[in-house]
């Protein structure tokens, strides 16, 4: 034990030090410290039914021509990320200076059993074991908009502690937190009706989704594609070219690249935004992939990819497994305690 007092002088020099060397980039924070005053919130869009790889892993088919990915129809982005141009590559640019790929596998091929993978750990909700490691001021867990959760994952999962699951139905659900001035604004920035509550359409979820960000809500999760097709949305079989998956993302683009332009831009907060579905596509057939890679935007990620996805569609071997995919999401956070573990992923934080 040093018994020797520390001078106030001492003090002030080793801060001043500290300060200098921050300025000239030496001695950066850790990567998942988390500022207290910023409040952390994910929002979850499910691409239900499994979303092809040409959305976040482009250069994967460029050789064969896969999935209908040309030269003419990518963009890279660097760090090795290369996405479909006219989806991904056509959010705002500070999206697209803080996103990541990151694949993940599971090993499983039916739709319930991956979804269960992806969403919750034995009988936990993963949604919910991440709410529950928000600063009090945000631990809630919101479904958004009237698809709800897919099939294959539980409606009514265990709480976690005091922060249990709910559902937004109804853009008045944000009443009480948010001012009726500001949800008419949020209203006509996706081009929802004034006067529209129902969140019960591809604008609605987005200002659901946001309405809940400025009401507090820690953990938002909604599927963003009402494409008529209830269930498997992203279940696109037989699709090689490709049309059909990119048309099921054409609608939801323009409403995804507003959000990210207007909620990365609040103050003192982090807000992450994750696009996964229960797996990728494989090729030829658009067949199910035993995972997929997910998409991570957020102001402390770096832009990047943690691997590409085979010319098949599927995932590398060492892809990182499920629970992987959200240490990294909780890292982007800043949550404390590391709730899902160790973030394989340093590499990949801003």
């Amino acid at each position: 034990m040093n018994d020797h007092p520390i001078s106030r002088r001492t003090v002030l020099k080793a801060g001043a030090a500290a300060a200098g060397a921050l300025a000239l980039g030496k001695l950066p924070l850790p990567a998942e410290t988390r500022d207290a005053s910023e409040q952390p919130a994910l929002v979850v869009l499910w691409l239900n039914g499994g979303p092809a790889g040409l959305f976040n892993s482009a250069d994967s088919f460029l050789s064969s021509g896969g999935f209908g990915v040309t030269a003419d129809n990518v963009r890279h982005l660097g760090n090795g990320l290369c996405v479909d141009a006219g989806s991904l590559g056509a959010l705002p640019g500070v999206a697209l200076a803080h996103m990541a790929s990151v694949d993940f596998r599971h090993g499983l091929y039916p739709h319930a059993d991956a979804r269960a993978a992806m969403l919750e750990s034995g009988s936990r909700s993963r949604l919910l074991r991440m709410a529950a490691a928000m600063p009090d001021a945000a631990a809630r867990c919101m479904v958004v908009n009237s698809l709800g959760l897919p099939v294959g994952v539980k409606a009514t999962p265990p709480a976690e502690g005091r922060v249990a699951l709910e559902r937004s139905l109804s853009l008045d659900d944000a009443r009480g937190h948010v001012p009726a001035t500001q949800l008419d604004a949020i209203r006509g920035a996706y081009g929802v009706p004034a006067g529209s509550t129902a969140i019960d359409s591809q604008r609605a979820t987005f200002a659901g989704v946001e309405s809940m960000i400025h009401a507090g809500a820690g953990v938002i999760f909604a599927q963003p594609a009402y494409t008529g097709r209830h269930d498997r949305q992203f279940d696109t079989h037989h699709d090689d070219t490709g049309t059909l998956a990119r048309d099921i993302m054409a609608p939801i683009t323009p409403s995804l690249a507003t959000f990210l332009d207007r909620v990365m831009a609040l103050s003192r907060r982090n807000v992450v935004t994750l696009l996964t579905g229960e797996f990728s596509r494989t090729l030829p057939g658009s067949d199910h992939a035993p995972g997929g890679t997910a998409t991570i935007i957020g102001k402390y990620v770096r832009t990047g990819t943690a691997g590409r996805q085979g010319p098949g569609g599927s995932p590398p071997e060492h892809a990182s497994s499920p629970e992987s995919l959200w240490a990294y999401v909780a890292a982007a956070l800043r949550l404390d305690g590391s709730p899902f573990g160790r973030n394989p992923h340093r590499e990949l934080m801003a």
